[in-house]
């Protein structure tokens, strides 16, 4: 093992040595390091954090139960109010009302929606649905993208050109409307939206692998392995699989907000059973964008922001994982 000798300058060095070494930073000072340095990174890495912390902790970020309708005072209450009047009897007899739409305020830190629900304990329930369809999608795709890809780009030949064609079939339909045919001819609950949106994130995932793939069965450790006598399943499992996990990660990251994204379009179009998602409160509050605008300006910004961070991190991890890209 190498010594490392400190030096005026922080140049290390040994009597009659041909290298010179210089210390590594400490794992704290690195990361400083990277966030100052790729400020985007760093922002999106925040936006991030604040998503899986609203996620994880829903019950205790949100204030209110998401389900539940707020009632006020009915300014209008008369019980003594007879129907010729021309009051709304119905209205004017009850006591309390529902808390509809109403600004934000203290109370209601983003506003109601037109149920008298709060936005803001919705957003954030919104979070755990998304990032609980979102993970464990790109999971799935990556697990069975990556390993088509290593399959296919380690073989070549017939191998590679017949699973490629499969995957391109697939990737000849845009993504959408192949989510909008699996969506009509199964129940897209939780469970079988995750197995839809993995089943169209795999085709994208094993491409980008692929090429890595290609390029790490010409380097020479692998030669060197078949030399020794490594076998294929051997070469493939724990020397070629392990060198795309930085691509792997960049891949995972970013395929995070396109799923959330995919998720909410099919919320949108009502495709989905979902009790709270972005989707559906951006597609309820669109009909009232002039008299109450906050439901969907707060649910699309939710969206925007989750996709523009995933987006950010991954091209941040892109850039620290690949030597190539560094500066």
């Amino acid at each position: 093992m190498a010594r490392e000798i400190a030096a005026p300058g922080g140049i290390a060095a040994m009597a009659g040595a041909t290298e010179v070494l210089v210390a590594r930073r400490p794992a704290w000072q690195r990361l400083l390091r990277t966030a100052v340095r790729r400020p985007l990174g760093t922002i999106g890495g925040g936006i991030v954090a604040l998503i899986c912390v609203a996620a994880v902790g829903a019950p205790l970020v949100a204030r209110y139960d998401p389900a539940q309708s707020f009632q006020i005072q009915n300014s209008h209450y008369n019980p003594n109010v007879a129907s010729d009047k021309g009051y709304n009897t119905t209205t004017a007899l009850d006591q309390y009302v529902q808390d509809s739409k109403s600004a934000p305020s203290a109370k209601h830190w983003l506003g109601t929606d037109e149920a008298g629900r709060d936005v803001w304990s919705r957003i954030i329930w919104g979070a755990r649905r998304s990032m609980g369809i979102g993970v464990p999608t790109m999971l799935l795709a990556v697990a069975v993208g990556a390993m088509l890809a290593v399959v296919s780009g380690y073989f070549g030949g017939i191998v590679d050109t017949l699973m490629q064609r499969v995957l391109d079939a697939f990737q000849a339909f845009p993504s959408l409307l192949l989510l909008l045919l699996i969506g009509s001819a199964f129940d897209l609950n939780a469970r079988n939206l995750v197995l839809s949106l993995a089943f169209v994130g795999v085709a994208q995932v094993s491409r980008v692998v692929r090429s890595k793939v290609l390029t790490l069965r010409e380097l020479p450790f692998v030669e060197a392995g078949r030399v020794l006598g490594a076998t294929d399943l051997r070469l493939m499992v724990r020397h070629i699989l392990p060198n795309t996990m930085g691509t792997v990660i960049v891949v995972f990251t970013i395929g995070i907000g396109s799923v959330i994204l995919a998720e909410a379009s099919l919320a949108f179009l009502g495709l989905t059973h979902a009790g709270v998602s972005w989707g559906m409160m951006l597609n309820s509050g669109r009909n009232f964008i002039n008299s109450s605008p906050w439901q969907a300006v707060f649910s699309g910004a939710a969206i925007t922001l989750a996709v523009l961070g995933f987006n950010l991190l991954g091209d941040t991890l892109r850039d620290v994982l690949d030597p190539r890209l560094r500066i």
